[in-house]
């Protein structure tokens, strides 16, 4: 991340009254609390833009689809100079769906030609990319899957003493396939652009309103979002 989206989610996190969620997380930050007696830990998605147009994420696949829809997101709206905040924005994933759902239509036609595409490899195919063998050492393993694997998966994906079976080694080519293909079919970094905004101007909130009134605010936004979608409160439940 570069320094300066890291300084403006630190700000974001501060003035919304969010729990950073890390590096090892895999998640910009977390909304805590309570409702009825049950502890909720939200995961919140953080962006920030100084012109109404707001990045993503590299490489952008199903994975990036699946996780956007189990987010709250919170967008801050800075100056031009991208030094002093000026709005903020809750979208829940219901208010997202329009454009989360526009991006897996554009790479799900590519998706799919890869599920197909790895489905219809043969033991033949094996044969000519591996060679023909009673049981695949690593080595062979590896020459498809290289550094994607660790030693332990390696390891884990062995169904003989001493290597694969053929038909193991076979789901193997296929994962790699899909991989390969996958790869192409990622989308890098597509933007959410300004007039996906134009609908929620009255949603905007105004950051120099008061931090003390605007972190409860939001927390009490988050926690409505959060109690009145059944899959977001399934996955922040503590």
């Amino acid at each position: 991340m570069a320094v300066q989206d890291d300084r403006r989610e630190a700000e974001m996190c501060r003035i919304a009254g969010l729990r950073s969620g890390g590096s090892r997380s895999g998640v910009d930050a977390f909304c805590d609390f309570s409702e009825d007696g049950v502890h909720y830990s939200v995961p919140i998605e953080l962006k920030s833009t100084t012109n109404y147009s707001v990045s993503t994420a590299r490489d952008v696949g199903r994975e990036h689809i699946a996780k956007w829809r189990s987010r709250i997101w919170i967008f801050g709206f800075y100056d031009p100079s991208g030094t002093e905040i000026g709005n903020l924005l809750i979208l829940g994933p219901r208010e997202m769906e329009g454009w989360i759902g526009r991006i897996e239509r554009y790479i799900g036609p590519d998706f799919a030609i890869g599920d197909r595409i790895s489905h219809r490899l043969t033991s033949e195919d094996l044969h000519i990319i591996c060679g023909e063998k009673d049981v695949y050492t690593v080595d062979d393993a590896r020459s498809l899957h290289k550094r994607q694997w660790s030693s332990d998966r390696y390891s884990d994906e062995m169904d003989r003493e001493d290597g694969y079976s053929p038909g193991k080694m076979l789901q193997i080519l296929k994962l790699r396939s899909q991989y390969l293909v996958n790869r192409g079919a990622t989308l890098n970094n597509p933007h959410i652009p300004k007039k996906f905004f134009y609908g929620f101007q009255d949603h905007m909130m105004d950051v120099k309103s008061g931090f003390d009134m605007l972190s409860s605010s939001i927390t009490a936004q988050i926690s409505s979002i959060t109690i009145s979608d059944s899959k977001l409160s399934r996955i922040a439940k503590t």
